[in-house]
């Protein structure tokens, strides 16, 4: 009995430390998460493991490109084939050749240099795709605090709803109210459990949504932290600056055009021919005879001199050229429009907040003291707790659509990250 139990430990152990990484990281992913640690999950994810793989791609090139042409060597062997030999007694005579590529025009070093650029330029593209990925992630962690504020939106008004109908229920005790009004209220209370109920459902579809974005399954995140604007600077002139220096895809642009720059160079130094040295020995075996050869083997360029490889690399010089100017216009533009939406935004969150949101509480009290009172209807008490629940809704979604505005505004200058507190990747 104490042996099945010990085999049965150290089976368990062994299943234990046989369980793979992802499994074990999935199981240690929290319950909720604020936008500062969905990003840093981000990272973490397989999406972003798999982009950053781009990078190590291209440093691959980089090893590539140092790369020395190979040393070649040859053999040969002359066999005489007349009745009587003329230079010597033996009727064969062999040839070793050692043939060295020297590369005298700067070949490898341009190819180098075109491979790092390469590299910084992969570097820019992850960076940017990190960020149109933050952009999709914090977009998804927004839906998702709405979904649970409007979950919260939803129950405190069917509490007060349930409030009212103990009120409706006391006044038809007291001969004040119908039994129409108990069965209205009762009415109007089932629907806001269906709407509660389809709200809750949105917060898991919300919640899945994210963990979908992150790559990581059989996990329903809640999100944490306040719903509110994050007050990005809305002032046009500093927001163009800090996008033509911060902006990924401006960013890609300007390094695209230096790889077009090393790309051109390289062409211009390739247009030179690698000489070879060569050094060899020839001998025979009757009589006994060796020499050695060196030389030097060098194509002539009168035809082929890269006239191919320069036409190419000045047409992408001039299409990265054109590129970055394109991606720097259309910065330009999306920051212009980015910053007039929060313009915008802003200022109907603010007059909504002062005009609509700020006389609720006034509205709820003025409408269950007059029903009391005997001074209003059902209908109208009703009316006026939608009404309630529908302003409260509404200045959720406001909200939500201004976060959404800043959120393009921090992607077309680049700080995104910086927004949630974290460095970039």
């Amino acid at each position: 009995m104490l042996q099945c139990l010990w085999l049965v430990r150290r089976l368990s152990v062994l299943l234990m430390l046989t369980v793979p990484a992802g499994v074990a990281a999935e199981t240690a992913l929290p319950a909720s998460v604020t936008v500062a640690k969905v990003l840093e999950l981000l990272r973490e994810s397989p999406r972003y493991v798999v982009l950053r793989t781009q990078i190590d791609q291209a440093r691959a090139e980089v090893t590539g490109a140092g790369v020395l042409p190979n040393p070649r060597i040859s053999y040969g062997r002359y066999d005489l084939i007349s009745r009587t030999n003329t230079m010597y007694d033996g009727r064969a005579q062999e040839n070793y050749t050692l043939e060295v590529p020297v590369q005298i025009a700067g070949q490898r070093g341009a190819r180098v240099e075109t491979a790092q650029r390469g590299v910084a330029r992969s570097e820019a593209g992850v960076q940017a795709e990190f960020q149109g990925m933050a952009r999709e992630v914090w977009s998804l962690f927004v839906k998702l605090l709405v979904a649970q504020e409007q979950v919260r939106v939803l129950q405190e008004s069917a509490d007060d709803l349930a409030r009212l109908h103990q009120i409706v229920q006391g006044r038809q005790q007291g001969g004040s109210a119908s039994s129409y009004d108990v069965l209205r209220i009762g009415v109007e209370t089932g629907n806001l459990q269906n709407r509660l109920a389809g709200a809750r459902a949105d917060v898991d579809g919300a919640s899945g949504a994210l963990a979908v974005a992150l790559g990581f399954k059989e996990w329903h995140p809640r999100a944490e932290g306040r719903l509110a604007p994050l007050g990005v600077g809305i002032e046009s002139e500093r927001a163009q600056v800090a996008a033509q220096q911060g902006n990924p895809e401006l960013e890609v642009a300007r390094r695209g055009e230096g790889v077009a720059d090393a790309a051109l160079e390289q062409a211009r130094r390739e247009r030179w021919p690698t000489p070879s040295l060569l050094l060899g020995s020839a001998f025979t075996d009757r009589p006994y005879g060796n020499t050695t050869y060196a030389g030097v083997s060098v194509e002539l360029p009168i035809f082929d001199r890269n006239q191919g490889g320069m036409a190419r690399a000045e047409a992408a010089k001039r299409i990265a050229l054109l590129e970055r100017e394109s991606v720097s216009a259309r910065t330009q533009a999306e920051v212009e429009v980015a910053v007039d939406q929060v313009r915008q935004r802003r200022s109907v969150l603010e007059s909504f907040q002062r005009e609509v949101l700020q006389p609720l509480p006034e509205l709820k009290d003025m409408a269950e003291n007059a029903y009391r009172l005997g001074k209003g209807s059902l209908l109208e008490l009703l009316d006026a707790a939608r009404s309630r629940t529908e302003i409260r809704i509404n200045h959720l979604n406001l909200l939500q659509a201004e976060i959404e505005a800043e959120l393009d505004l921090l992607k077309a200058i680049g700080e995104l990250g910086r927004a949630a507190g974290i460095a970039r990747p």
